[in-house]
């Protein structure tokens, strides 16, 4: 049949007549594999802008489950053309390559200088292709284009993203920790209505779970720990068997034997058993006295007109000059296509929208933000911002010229102008007692209200007093320093406490420590210290009431009411020794 050589270009060509006999001698079955399910089948590092980075050791049980249940969701079939956009390195590049060529369908490829924008869109609809993964912030800049299945993945998908994307096709949100087979939940796919786009429920063989503190499911729409349960659960951390027994710990819901991941993300059960992403419990920050979800500012960002891009983070590299005033809140935002902004605008229109601790110290534009090979947001790429205030107006007197130096002193800043906010600059509580000392030094009398109340340099003034004779104001006070209460407030507490000894103002520290109590009642008491003994042997109660008692009547301090209710002025209450 073949009487004319074919241009096979090096392929081998197989005779069946003339190679019968050596067909006739390979085995009738396959050969003997001493693979098992549970063996590895790659290894992939992570975490190493956060720390040292750790492999993943993923097991080959794990990949076909990841398969078979993304070609179900996503519809992947024959015709189907899925894009490889990971890289190779990146474990979602084994869900886009496994799942494509087990349904049989085509493999599109791509360049890394097609990684966003045109030249993705242009890709895209140049190779036809039909499915895509891709993370939220690659959508952000990328033009329209005909997808019959979006999957977003790898960060938590915003809900204008959602919006604007699940329109015309199917789109769903897929999430998991790498150390699970690429994906442990996901979504219906997505209508675009939902405030909280949500990550769905568990994939086939696979168990997730949202527990406390004491490892107890919490209730329906309760924020708790995620923990990712079943086959597709990597075996550990290669060479780190510490660490492994820290993050993957025993599943007291599964069969014996059973292991579960701490995967360190926050998420609530929905009424409708839908799973939603609550961010990182790690990201959470705590600036001038209030736990921060940088996220939930990031999403403020990006429904302000003209913003096509935002991220969120706390930075405590002072900006640019190298100064350090503790930890602040900087913001990075790119303008949509055609639009310009202006980051103080930006800023005013946050300051309407979120609390004052929420508003970021500074905003800084960017042409794109940085990202990771995987496509993530790049942290460690962001610049630092330049703190350093431009000065509209500088110190008209002595007062101001004071003040102007301590705030700098205290937020670590090379200057600033008598119109500058002190709490915009970086400061926070512990900042704002520390400008009260310094200033009373420097014989300036502040409180710590007074700096929340007038927080730049110029209101400050307004309301500070000079200390005639600053050095005597440092030592040591009178021994009974009685406050001047009405007759009325002193008769009042005299009803309610049966033995004052002592009346007496509240320090400063006191007043910014009653200040921020009362100013965040509902939040975490930042100044609470509990520390629990243990004791050996049997326990005397009378010798511990007799050396509890000895310490109130040595300090003070340790008898001390505060009473701010019905009296004119706050005031610590020493009770007499008994």
């Amino acid at each position: 049949l073949l009487d004319q050589p074919l241009d096979v270009r090096g392929l081998k060509i197989v005779r069946l007549d003339r190679d019968a006999a050596a067909i006739a001698g390979q085995p009738a079955v396959a050969p003997a594999i001493s693979l098992a399910p549970q063996n590895s089948a790659y290894i992939i590092y992570t975490s190493g802008s956060t720390g040292t980075p750790k492999g993943v050791a993923v097991a080959h049980g794990g990949i076909p489950n990841l398969a078979a249940a993304q070609i179900e969701r996503f519809a992947i079939a024959a015709s189907s053309r899925v894009l490889q956009f990971a890289s190779p390195g990146f474990d979602a590049a084994i869900s886009e390559v496994a799942t494509t060529l087990i349904a049989g369908g085509t493999l599109v490829l791509m360049d890394a200088d097609e990684r966003g924008g045109d030249a993705l869109a242009e890709l895209i609809r140049r190779q036809g292709v039909t499915h895509a993964t891709l993370p939220p912030v690659v959508l952000a800049d990328l033009p329209a284009v005909a997808l019959e299945t979006l999957v977003v993945a790898g960060e938590a998908c915003p809900a204008a993203v959602a919006k604007h994307w699940s329109a015309g096709r199917r789109m769903i949100n897929a999430y998991g920790p790498t150390e699970t087979t690429v994906c442990a939940t996901m979504s219906a796919p997505l209508s675009g209505t939902d405030a909280v786009v949500p990550i769905g429920g568990a994939i086939a063989n696979t168990r997730v779970y949202v527990l406390d503190g004491g490892l107890e499911p919490v209730p329906v729409g309760v924020l708790g720990e995620l923990y990712v349960a079943g086959a597709g659960l990597a075996r550990g951390y290669v060479g780190r068997a510490g660490l492994t027994a820290e993050r993957f710990v025993a599943d007291p819901f599964g069969p014996p034997g059973s292991r579960m991941y701490r995967t360190g993300d926050l998420a609530r059960w929905r009424h409708d058993g839908v799973l939603e992403f609550g961010g990182r419990a790690d990201d959470q920050v705590t600036v001038r006295g209030f736990r921060i979800e940088p996220g939930e500012i990031a999403a403020a960002r990006l429904r302000q007109g003209g913003v096509a891009q935002a991220a969120v983070v706390a930075r405590e590299d002072g900006g640019k000059d190298g100064n350090s005033g503790g930890k602040r809140l900087v913001g990075y935002v790119v303008a949509a296509s055609g639009r310009s902004l202006e980051p103080e605008r930006l800023r005013t229109a946050l300051a309407v929208e979120l609390p004052d601790h929420m508003v970021p110290a500074a905003i800084v534009l960017l042409d794109a933000l940085p990202l990771t090979q995987n496509g993530k947001l790049d942290r460690r790429a962001l610049p630092a911002p330049d703190l350093t205030p431009a000065v509209v107006r500088g110190p008209r007197n002595p007062l101001e010229e004071v003040l102007c130096g301590l705030y700098a002193e205290v937020l670590g800043l090379g200057r600033v102008g008598i119109d500058d906010n002190f709490f915009a600059l970086g400061g926070d509580s512990i900042m704002s007692i520390q400008l009260v000392n310094r200033a009373r030094k420097a014989g300036i009398e502040i409180t710590p209200r007074a700096v929340f109340q007038h927080q730049a340099v110029a209101a400050l003034a307004a309301v500070a007093k000079r200390i005639e004779t600053p050095q005597a104001a440092i030592g040591a006070a009178p021994a009974k320093p009685l406050v001047e209460l009405p007759a009325a407030e002193m008769a009042l507490l005299a009803r309610q406490y049966a033995a004052i000894d002592e009346v007496l103002p509240l320090t400063p520290l006191q007043e910014g420590l009653l200040f921020h109590a009362l100013f965040d009642a509902q939040g975490p008491d930042l100044y609470i210290m509990q520390v629990a003994l243990a004791l050996d042997g049997a326990l005397d109660d009378e010798r511990l009431r007799a050396a509890a008692d000895a310490l109130l009547e040595r300090h003070a301090s340790l008898r001390v009411a505060f009473r701010h209710a019905d009296v004119s002025r706050p005031v610590q209450i020493v009770m007499t020794a008994m």
